[in-house]
């Protein structure tokens, strides 16, 4: 198949519903360990695909849903990565472009899948037919919103729950950089479908597990400033994770707080993964950019935030990055 690729193109949207009508029978899919923007525009994405008359709907996905979005309409119908989608002429890629980062869900998928592509971050080789690309949004979840305008399909309470958090996780409950004029437009529009935002935040951002506060607890405690101070980092293993009774998951957010250090420019956490294999976060302040920095290590992500999982040992990674890192810092100030 022919591939489209736009960048800052709302035209390419009409590729996307061109693409939509064509399809019969479809998988919505996203990266694997995935976060509010993934889940959030996963579900958005299948609520609008019925609303545009469209009966076979797959959402798969290869980690489990986290708990924290376990609530959300349609959640519990997301399947894992297990059984063949042969079946299914038209693959939804959202929030990532790369097909190494959804291969389980990729190779249970027919050869001759229409693959569409609709992400927000930048990509050198998107793995898409039809790929809308925007860095300029916040999340995939304001993408979703324009791309429900643009089919002409109601703005349900169902699907505005879902694009709510994808957007409300990406920018930090709107405190983020990427929050834009646009982010609050769009906001306002599933704000008038009457969800309720402050219990929305209060189970996205205000619970906290026993097993997530206590992995929290031992990360502030090894907590180390370097760089003059302008760069704080901490680590965790899979021993923690095991001996407090915490799953991955639990470790979302817990890089936050190194970054919200006062003085601190970029926030680390490292984590060695098993022999060998080790990955690194970064939360980071303007004008540094997590995602560029990362690259180097084959990481990416956003200006904020990004992270990369390395084929290093962590102590050789915590190395190799702090090194860099300082000398980058340095260059800067």
């Amino acid at each position: 198949m022919r591939q489209e690729t736009t960048r800052m193109n709302r035209g390419s949207l009409h590729a996307v519903l061109s693409a939509f009508r064509q399809g019969r029978a479809f998988v919505v899919t996203s990266h694997d360990a995935p976060d509010g923007d993934a889940i959030g525009s996963m579900l958005a994405m299948y609520h609008l695909l019925r609303a545009l008359g469209k009966d076979e709907v797959l959402c798969v996905c290869a980690d489990p849903v986290p708990r924290i979005y376990q609530w959300l309409p349609g959640a519990d119908a997301i399947r894992p990565a297990e059984d063949s989608l042969a079946a299914c002429d038209t693959v939804v890629v959202v929030d990532v472009a790369d097909r190494a980062r959804f291969d389980a869900v990729a190779q249970r998928m027919s050869p001759q899948a229409r693959i569409v592509v609709i992400d927000h971050h930048a990509s050198e080789a998107p793995c898409g037919h039809v790929n809308f690309i925007d860095t300029s949004y916040a999340a995939v979840g304001e993408i979703l919103i324009e791309l429900c305008a643009l089919a002409g399909a109601p703005l349900s309470r169902t699907f505005a729950e879902c694009a709510y958090v994808a957007q409300t996780t990406d920018t930090g409950g709107y405190r983020f950089s990427n929050t834009t004029p646009r982010t609050h437009r769009l906001a306002a529009q599933l704000l008038e479908t009457g969800i309720d935002v402050a219990a929305i935040s209060q189970r996205v951002f205000d619970v906290l597990s026993l097993p997530k506060c206590d992995l929290l607890a031992r990360a502030l405690a090894r907590r180390v400033l370097s760089a003059d101070g302008t760069v704080a980092y901490t680590e965790l293993t899979e021993d923690d994770l095991r001996e407090v009774g915490a799953e991955t998951q639990d470790v979302d957010g817990i890089v936050n707080y190194m970054r919200n250090l006062a003085g601190v420019e970029a926030g680390i956490l490292f984590r060695s993964l098993e022999p060998g294999k080790s990955k690194v976060s970064i939360r980071a302040k303007e004008p540094f950019d997590a995602s560029a920095f990362l690259r180097h290590w084959g990481g990416g992500g956003h200006p904020a935030a990004a992270g990369a999982t390395v084929d290093l040992p962590v102590d050789r990674l915590r190395a190799e990055v702090l090194e860099r890192i300082a000398c980058l810092l340095k260059e800067t100030t």
